[in-house]
């Protein structure tokens, strides 16, 4: 059996196999409550899942504390265990503080307590499902409309594509994923859901961004407010997806990397006055990795005419130029090119590399003698394709693989 994705509002991934559930405590194992058989006892985090999902009263306390978990319909299939026997599998998610919290809460909720006769809460649960895992949820970045949207179509609502790890332990880290595609077309394949499942695997919490393009009416710095909104909405409800609020990063190739690195270098911490919550925290990605991407309006091949205004002023372009606006408050940076590149020369990731070390931004760059423009992660060139292994060894040394609290 598998706890996986997918809740309307909130999701979060829980990698429970068969196996998991054969060897976890049962609700009598892991609580001792002293009562008799037949009476009534308040409910905590160590009574079954069925009963807690059997009682109106903790239900709501729970999809309250923990909605993510208690609103995705798989929850049933784990009525046999008790949040603190789910804890070894989502340690981020269900912290010591956060089941204290609910038992706190459950002790204040009069209601929340366990049924007298030992007949109820046993109801089977409902068949699995094996397409659940399959399918992906996607959600607006503005839910009642984005600003300066021209119409109501798919193109006009940028939004985040949820992948989340299927087995793997949670570490606590997230990434915004921008594809390429010259700001006329998403590469939302290659560069999106491949790249999405690699992170996945590795125990990270993955958000494909569809950003709005030049080709749909859209011009800078619309993009450039998609990717922050990003940063800040996935911050925004780090709680609800088991995510570290100060490890989100942002991953781009080819024009989404020039929007990665343009996110990094162009953030604020978010305005504590706004209406909107989400716009109330920091659009500062935590660190980035930048794929053939442009950065430098000075590199040979440089042209921005597809995604700004026809005749821009001086601060235009100088934003569109990242490493024009890199500082030491910039977030490290991990950068993958190759020296034959046919769209993006480059020099671009050279400059990019000397504007951060001179910042004193730590960062890594690796340049391969071969390679097109669009590789992704290169899985199909054997000379590329150890870039990735690359980035996990990167990944690891700044403590972005490693469960908070626990072993890597």
């Amino acid at each position: 059996m598998r706890l996986i994705r997918e809740t309307l509002h909130a999701m979060a991934l829980l990698g429970l196999c068969a196996a998991c559930i054969l060897t976890a405590p049962t609700p009598a194992m892991a609580q001792d409550t002293g009562a008799s058989p037949g009476a009534a006892h308040p409910l905590t985090s160590d009574s079954s899942i069925a009963e807690l999902l059997d009682n109106p009263a903790a239900r709501q306390v729970l999809e309250k504390e923990i909605p993510a978990m208690f609103k995705n319909p798989q929850i049933e299939q784990a009525r046999g265990l008790t949040l603190r026997a789910l804890q070894a599998y989502v340690p981020n998610l269900l912290t010591d503080d956060r089941l204290r919290a609910i038992d706190t809460e459950l002790a204040h909720t009069p209601a929340a307590v366990s049924s007298a006769d030992p007949r109820k809460s046993r109801s089977a649960a409902p068949p699995p499902d094996p397409r659940i895992a399959l399918e992906l949820k996607t959600l607006p970045l503005w839910p009642d409309g984005a600003p300066d949207a021209l119409g109501k179509s798919p193109r006009d609502i940028p939004t985040v594509t949820f992948v989340g790890p299927d087995g793997a332990p949670m570490n606590g880290t997230a990434v915004i994923i921008a594809p390429g595609g010259g700001y006329q077309g998403l590469a939302t394949g290659l560069e999106g859901r491949e790249v999405a499942d690699w992170f996945a695997a590795h125990g990270v919490v993955a958000f494909i961004l569809t950003y709005r393009l030049a080709s749909a009416g859209y011009r800078h710095p619309v993009q450039l407010h998609d990717a922050q909104r990003a940063i800040r909405w996935v911050r925004a409800h780090a709680q609800d997806y088991g995510i570290s609020a100060d490890r989100i990063g942002i991953v781009g190739f080819s024009a989404g990397g020039h929007l990665a690195a343009m996110t990094e270098t162009l953030f604020d911490p978010g305005n504590p006055q706004a209406a909107d919550p989400v716009d109330r925290v920091s659009s500062r990605p935590d660190f980035a990795v930048l794929g053939y991407a442009a950065t430098d309006r000075s590199a040979p091949g440089w042209n921005a005419q597809q995604f700004i205004v026809a005749h821009p002023d001086a601060a235009t372009l100088r934003q569109i130029s990242p490493v024009e606006n890199v500082t030491a408050q910039t977030p490290p940076t991990f950068i993958y090119h190759t020296t034959t590149d046919e769209l993006v020369d480059v020099s671009n990731a050279l400059s990019m590399y000397r504007a951060l070390k001179t910042a004193n931004v730590p960062v890594e760059m690796h340049i391969f003698a071969q390679g097109r423009h669009g590789g992704g992660l290169g899985m199909t060139v054997p000379s590329l394709s150890i870039w990735p292994t690359l980035l996990q060894n990167w990944l690891a040394g700044l403590g972005m693989l490693s469960v908070p609290g626990g072993a890597r």
